[in-house]
């Protein structure tokens, strides 16, 4: 039996090395459910080799990945996708020819391994076409459906790549620098969209708009050379001397 008070999920002890270079070094952490855990540091700090290993996209030398107390760790990607662990903003490819709710209804479609059928018409089918829309519904986007990609905006785009993530059933979602290339009103709205999906899921995310990671975690890891110095609520980060020296600065 599942505890409720266990973490979604639990980040015991990585380690990743590239030769001499040691890029994640006893990196331990937790998300609780409906928690969005911000994960910040300066840049070569480790973020995104920490996200890669989260996601599977690459193996940790030793530690373990544990999602609602399954051992991942070993786990391809695609099968931790299948398990609910879901990595946003780093979509290898939109399909600009097709609409947004097509981009969306092809994720749900090999999410539940279907296969393509040339006699059966996938823009009608509503087992596709529903988680779709309600996907596209949650980030801002349901009036945008029938637009082609390649007529959306920069952070419609980006809004998308969400909505993907979110038609694919996950419970923990690895939200990795949604705020990178957007503009200031872009960005407030991502905050707001990420706002309302609080409490609905479990978030690690890595950003490094300040203003932002401020205002929406619920705590926060700094990460300094690839080992986390200090976890604490907003407030705590703040005002921890390691924290302001090593990332934030005394200014």
């Amino acid at each position: 039996m599942t505890d409720a008070k266990a973490p979604k999920l639990e980040i015991r002890h990585l380690r990743k090395a590239f030769g001499a270079l040691v890029a994640i070094d006893d990196a331990s952490l937790t998300v609780g459910q409906g928690e969005l855990h911000a994960l910040i540091g300066p840049n070569g700090a480790g973020k995104t080799t920490l996200i890669s290993q989260i996601s599977g996209e690459m193996f940790p030398d030793s530690g373990q990945i544990l999602l609602d107390g399954r051992d991942i760790t070993r786990l391809p990607a695609f099968k931790r996708a299948a398990a609910g662990l879901a990595r946003s903003f780093q979509i290898s490819q939109l399909y600009n020819n097709f609409t947004a709710e097509d981009n969306v209804a092809m994720a749900v479609q090999a999410q539940s391994n279907q296969r393509y059928n040339l006699w059966r018409n996938a823009r009608r089918d509503p087992s596709l076409r529903e988680p779709a829309k309600a996907a596209l519904a949650k980030v801002g986007l349901a009036d945008r459906g029938n637009e082609k990609v390649g007529e959306l905006a920069h952070g419609e785009k980006r809004q998308l790549e969400l909505a993907i993530a979110l038609s694919l059933n996950a419970s923990v979602l690895l939200l990795d620098e949604p705020m990178a290339g957007l503009g200031a009103e872009e960005s407030l709205l991502m905050k707001d969209i990420l706002q309302g999906l609080k409490g609905q899921y479990a978030m690690l995310l890595v950003e490094h708009d300040m203003d932002i990671v401020f205002a929406l975690a619920d705590r926060v890891t700094v990460l300094v050379y690839g080992h986390p110095i200090f976890t604490g609520v907003p407030d705590e980060v703040r005002e921890h001397p390691a924290v302001r020296e090593a990332y934030l600065g005394e200014g």
